[in-house]
């Protein structure tokens, strides 16, 4: 539970970083030069291709060790953290409501309002999804099926990953 909430943490404190190049202007070079976009679609892609892969190493004593050190605390964190940060479509999520939503004349504080609040909203439901997988009834079903669902899991990120490179 503590590093599935460490995760969400971490995701919540990517949007951060969307949030921030937005408001200093850096989503529209982002989204205007498309080498830098594909560099980071790239690093996104190859990303998720790591997690997807180290899935099928994983296994539920490395996942106790994991959770029983301060190491899997930070390593949950920044997982959450970088897959936020380089997921290219979480990217061109942030530029297009930041372009609908705020203008020129939006006050700092109310773009930054918005940002927060966008983070901290976030980081609420991916906490709250956390805790009801990691409760005791669905802990149950994940432990019984853990390997399964790490596979499958993998494999849907492999699959992200290797859409963001092709298309």
């Amino acid at each position: 539970r503590k590093m599935a909430i460490f995760t969400s943490i971490g995701i919540g404190f990517g949007i951060l970083v969307h949030i921030f190049y937005c408001i200093v202007g850096i989503g529209i070079l982002l989204s205007s030069n498309h080498i830098l976009y594909n560099f980071f679609k790239y690093i996104g892609a190859f990303y998720l291709f790591y997690v997807g892969i180290s899935t099928f190493y994983a296994n539920q004593i490395q996942l106790e060790n994991i959770e029983n050190s301060n190491y899997g605390v930070k390593k949950s964190f920044f997982l959450g953290f970088f897959t936020n940060v380089f997921n290219p479509k979480a990217t061109m999520f942030f530029l297009s409501l930041f372009a609908v939503s705020i203008n020129n004349s939006t006050p700092l504080f109310v773009q930054v309002f918005y940002g927060l609040w966008m983070s901290i909203v976030t980081i609420s439901w991916f906490v709250l999804v956390s805790i009801f997988f990691t409760s005791s009834f669905t802990d149950i079903f994940v432990k019984k099926y853990s390997k399964i669902i790490n596979k499958a899991m993998g494999l849907i990120l492999i699959f992200i990953s290797m859409k963001l490179v092709l298309f």
